[in-house]
């Protein structure tokens, strides 16, 4: 139930993104809001519940972007998995931590999707390095909107509680 509650909500902010970005630059301001939301995963979530909610949210994520189905699922989940590393090496817990978390893993999503869309795309379609300065923007821009996401993720978990494996209600 948990791990569909986080995509249900993934889509609510991917949907709030879309609408702030039709109206603010009309396309031309770049933001991810949804690369917070599976960095959340990888540091608050359980292994089974966020491994499902991060495919979920790059499914969502597939979907809003129009890009090959699976693209952002895959890097949705090893973004998930990096966020989860980071989080045991280096505390990344706080607001600042998760905005830099939340900027490289950015970074890492927008240049692994261009560099997997390169290779396995057609090549007149595939995207340039032309684009690496607006994947930079937009993972400064992420960084800096990360901790309204992360407020946002912890009311949630809140809202939602935690179960004790092994309890039958």
């Amino acid at each position: 139930m948990r791990p569909l509650s986080f995509v249900c909500a993934g889509l609510v902010v991917a949907t709030f993104q879309a609408v702030l970005l039709r109206w603010v630059g009309g396309g031309t301001v770049p933001l991810q809001l949804l690369v917070p939301c599976v960095a959340w995963l990888g540091l608050e979530a359980g292994n089974v519940e966020g491994v499902t909610a991060a495919a979920g949210i790059g499914f969502v994520m597939d979907l809003f972007t129009g890009v090959p189905t699976g693209l952002f699922t895959f890097q949705c989940v090893v973004l998930f998995l990096g966020a989860r590393a980071a989080g045991i090496g280096v505390d990344v817990r706080g607001r600042g931590g998760f905005a830099v978390l939340t900027g490289v893993g950015c970074l890492g999503v927008s240049i692994g999707a261009m560099l997997l869309q390169r290779w396995a795309g057609a090549p007149e379609a595939a995207p340039g390095a032309a684009l690496l300065p607006r994947a930079l923007v937009e993972a400064i821009l992420t960084a800096g909107a990360s901790p309204l996401v992360w407020i946002g993720m912890h009311r949630l978990d809140a809202l939602l509680g935690r179960e004790e494996p092994g309890l039958v209600p």
